[in-house]
């Protein structure tokens, strides 16, 4: 049951992207590990023209949601987030993810958004008010938006997925 919240009520942001690559992977990812709701907030060019058509359509075929939105404010506002974390290497990031903390509001009935910069440097300061910023646990370099995203995600998952003890 938690694993089935887990693809509902975690949704999974890209903001400020430029890149139609970071967008249509990040999508494949994202709807690849089972999760339904990816949103792009700030896509800037390419990313905006040819990056979100292919990631809506990536959605469609496979029945997943997909949100294109002006903002990650706006998005926050809209979906109206119980939680929101901001994955970050880990010299920007003020605590921990904690896969439980988000599982926990997950037996609730929470929607969580995790959020992950599509540029470098990722998100910026006022980026950073809206979340709480978060580092993934035994990463210590910038390894990059998607590892660092996949890692999170895949932790999450292996985390509901574990039966309790």
């Amino acid at each position: 049951m938690v694993l089935e919240k887990c693809f509902k009520n975690v949704y999974i942001a890209l903001h400020n992207v430029y890149s139609i690559n970071r967008v249509v992977e990040l999508a494949k990812l994202v709807y690849g590990l089972g999760f339904e709701n990816f949103i792009v907030t700030k896509a800037m060019g390419a990313a905006a023209q040819e990056g979100v058509p292919e990631a809506q359509k990536l959605a469609i075929k496979k029945g997943k949601r997909f949100f294109y939105l002006n903002d990650l404010k706006d998005a926050i506002e809209v979906l109206n987030f119980r939680k929101v974390y901001l994955i970050l290497p880990r010299i920007w990031a003020k605590s921990t993810l904690d896969v439980n903390d988000i599982l926990s509001l997950l037996e609730e009935g929470s929607k969580v958004l995790l959020v992950i910069g599509g540029s470098e440097p990722g998100l910026s300061k006022r980026d950073m008010e809206l979340g709480e910023p978060v580092s993934v646990p035994d990463i210590k370099e910038d390894v990059g938006p998607v590892p660092l995203i996949a890692i999170a995600l895949y932790s999450l998952l292996k985390a509901a997925s574990t039966p309790a003890t």
